[in-house]
């Protein structure tokens, strides 16, 4: 959820509160914990800083701190760095300062990639929540002796001390870190998983006018039109899902689950639901132009090519692949629609051919594994983010982008409340 404080009469200061790490259900659920924040944030225009929250008398930071710690700054790139600020919890005890985990976490940053992260007291800050406790005993009749209400009062008066401290840190000396900068391998691969299915989406379907104009000779042609969901869905690839024809092409329609901890409309498990932010539906429109065609098979290429370009990136920086590469895992989902078409329909010819061109791409963007792949040293990230920005203006491809957008401020507005 987000919080927005009103400063003043001009100042308005969102807090992200985010899952923490850890979580008893496992690192799976870390894993899940993690995207959803690097989601979250994906949506903002800019960020102010990164609060760490630490505990003053930690006898260790165990891996997962390390390595989420690690994901979060490697995902918003080296630049960072002076926008990370440590808020340490329950400082009473350690006299408001880090106490003991201060060494460990020195020595944590030191072994992260991006180097040189500032841990000083400009961008340290140390509270105790023990006089809030007092406060609501006060409030329900409980009693105190001298001393401890002079421990609280201290308590009180050094928090709101370094709370107004953090706030002027904030939103004075600190240079706001802008989107635009944003620039990292993690936060590239990101951005290509978000635009996966547009691509994909549009590969086929271009697949199929194509299809179209070359054995029917059609002027009519099938056009996606995407719509936004409003809740958070997933499309289960177990259940069987309503077909239907457009000029001959037999085409699964979108049909999206509520999933919570459990699927709303189905009973299989959560590996069978993957996550969509749109659902499509399709019109047919009458085109009989010439460079129509011509621009269709232009787009064609220059997405078919784009994506391997792609490839070649995630190749040269996933550790494991098979399953952070984003295309394959669709695509493989794809030829599977196109064989049931063709398995449940005897009218199936044009989606036969669908489903050969289908696995000629598949072969096709295998083969790169074949050829030699690039050291992550000279990946050029410069142009990753070049195409990633050339095919998101391709006009449909936009248009799902444009409503997987609208998904997600629906969300960011259904997470925030105003403070007052």
């Amino acid at each position: 959820r987000s919080y927005v404080f009103t400063i003043g009469t001009r100042t308005k200061l969102r807090l992200i509160d985010t899952p923490g790490m850890g979580d008893t259900r496992g690192p799976d659920q870390d894993d899940l914990n993690m995207q959803h924040i690097l989601s979250f944030i994906n949506n903002l225009s800019h960020l102010n800083a990164i609060c760490i929250l630490l505990k003053p008398n930690e006898s260790r930071l165990n891996f997962v701190f390390r390595s989420y710690f690690s994901q979060l700054t490697d995902f918003l790139g080296e630049n960072i760095r002076n926008n990370i600020i440590f808020c340490f919890t329950n400082t009473r005890a350690t006299f408001f300062t880090p106490g003991n985990t201060a060494p460990l976490l020195k020595e944590t940053l030191a072994n992260l990639p991006i180097k040189h992260i500032p841990f000083n007291k400009s961008n340290t800050f140390c509270f105790d929540n023990e006089s809030f406790r007092y406060l609501i005993a006060i409030q329900n009749g409980i009693n105190f002796d001298d001393f401890q209400k002079e421990e609280y009062q201290e308590s009180w008066i050094n928090s709101v001390t370094e709370s107004n401290r953090l706030l002027t840190h904030i939103c004075g000396p600190l240079k706001t870190y802008p989107y635009i900068e944003w620039k990292s391998i993690n936060h590239a691969q990101f951005q290509i998983n978000q635009i996966s299915r547009p691509i994909l989406e549009t590969i086929r379907n271009l697949f199929r006018n194509l299809i179209l104009y070359e054995e029917k000779s059609s002027t009519l042609f099938i056009r996606l039109y995407p719509i936004v969901v409003l809740h958070s869905s997933t499309m289960c690839t177990k259940c069987k899902r309503m077909m239907k024809n457009y000029n001959e092409f037999w085409i699964y329609l979108d049909d999206p689950h509520t999933f919570s901890d459990k699927c709303l409309n189905c009973r299989c498990s959560r590996r069978r639901h993957i996550d969509v932010r749109y659902k499509l539906d399709y019109e047919l429109s009458d085109n009989a132009n010439r460079q129509f065609i011509d621009e269709m098979k232009s787009t064609l290429y220059q997405v078919k090519q784009t994506i391997l370009e792609f490839r070649d990136f995630f190749v040269a920086t996933s550790r494991t692949l098979k399953t952070n590469d984003p295309f394959l895992s669709l695509l493989n989902q794809m030829i599977e629609e196109e064989n049931q078409i063709c398995e449940l329909k005897t009218n199936n010819s044009l989606n036969l051919i669908l489903y050969k061109n289908l696995n000629q791409f598949k072969e096709e963007y295998e083969q790169i594994q074949n050829v030699s792949i690039p050291n992550k040293n000279s990946i050029n990230l410069n142009k990753i983010y070049k195409l990633i920005q050339q095919i998101s203006r391709i006009d449909i491809i936009e248009k799902q982008i444009d409503v997987i957008k609208q998904y997600h401020q629906t969300y960011m507005n259904e997470q925030e409340k105003e403070v007052s």
